[in-house]
């Protein structure tokens, strides 16, 4: 046996434990990638349902906001209107009721006058 028939035989047993340590690997692989399938799939199927639910929750309060967003239009909008109309009545009614407060006023002081000139 000569030693290149030697090296040829150590190559070999090298390159058949390699092989095998490789095959085993990919078989480890294999199986790794084969649980990491299911539970893509299991998480898929859990979480596309509940996607969906929020998207239809998110929906819901979309609408909510713009109702919302249209009462407090209504709110404002009557607001405006009041104190408008609130203005205008203080600005119609302040100067009758001043003058009548001046002549109710003026009648009592007359009032008095005459009933202390009547008893004098």
């Amino acid at each position: 046996m000569s030693a290149s028939d030697l090296a040829l035989i150590v190559i070999s047993a090298v390159a058949l434990v390699a092989t095998a340590a490789l095959t085993v690997t990919v078989i480890q692989l294999r199986k790794l990638l084969e649980q990491l399938r299911s539970a893509l799939e299991s998480f898929a199927a859990d979480t596309l349902p509940l996607a969906t639910q929020a998207a239809a929750a998110a929906d819901r309060a979309c609408a909510q906001v713009d109702r919302l967003e249209d009462v407090l239009g209504v709110a404002a909008s009557m607001t405006a209107t009041m104190d408008s109309a609130t203005a205008a009545t203080v600005r119609v009614l302040s100067n009758p009721v001043i003058k009548t407060a001046a002549v109710a006023r003026g009648t009592k002081r007359a009032a008095r006058r005459l009933t202390t000139k009547g008893t004098d």
